[in-house]
């Protein structure tokens, strides 16, 4: 005859894995693809990513390079000269939630084929640049951001949208939209 002690062992064992489980597929990441063209939902935002060109240089404007002097003595400024090639893209967002969501440049990485993961960098050339975006609902905004790449034509190039603590939080995906030779 099995003892009571055994019995409650077993319920708290049983429970135990129970809360697991259930906290695990709570918190469980959805990985979420499309081609380019394609919308993908992430969180409460609707995001549309598209290749736009690759530049050499890319100038900034001079209410940023005023604004810079103090980044450049601390050292965290950025060039208008990549290290490779500025890989620009657009970004249109559209909030279909009910809540206000922050959108920032550090929730962008681009991945190639070898999945080489390249953060956004901020330039300062213009106003449509991401940097930080409060975006309200049933609110699109487009704003364009870029990536300093050792560019290969032939590369197949991925945005990664990746919810961070800066915004996005509560979103359980993540977004991955081909942008570039999305047929390699």
């Amino acid at each position: 005859m099995i003892g009571f002690g055994t019995l409650v062992i077993l319920g708290v064992v049983i429970g135990s894995v129970s809360v697991s489980m259930f906290w695990f597929i709570d918190n469980l990441t959805i990985d979420v693809t499309s081609e380019s063209g394609e919308l993908v939902q992430v969180g409460g935002v609707e995001f549309g990513v598209q290749f736009v060109s690759y530049y050499e240089i890319l100038e900034k404007k001079s209410e940023y390079l005023e604004f810079e002097k103090d980044l450049i003595i601390k050292g965290i400024s950025t060039s208008e000269t990549p290290d490779g090639i500025y890989f620009q893209i657009q970004i249109t967002a559209h909030n279909v939630g009910t809540e206000t969501v922050r959108i920032t440049g550090g929730q962008f990485h681009l991945l190639d084929s070898y999945n080489t993961k390249y953060d956004a960098v901020f330039i300062g050339y213009g106003d449509n640049e991401l940097s930080l975006i409060d975006l309200e609902p049933n609110n699109s905004v487009t704003v364009t951001t870029q990536f300093d790449i050792p560019y290969d034509d032939q590369m197949k190039y991925i945005v990664g949208i990746i919810p961070d603590r800066y915004g996005l939080q509560e979103s359980q995906e993540r977004g991955f939209i081909c942008v570039k030779n999305c047929q390699n």
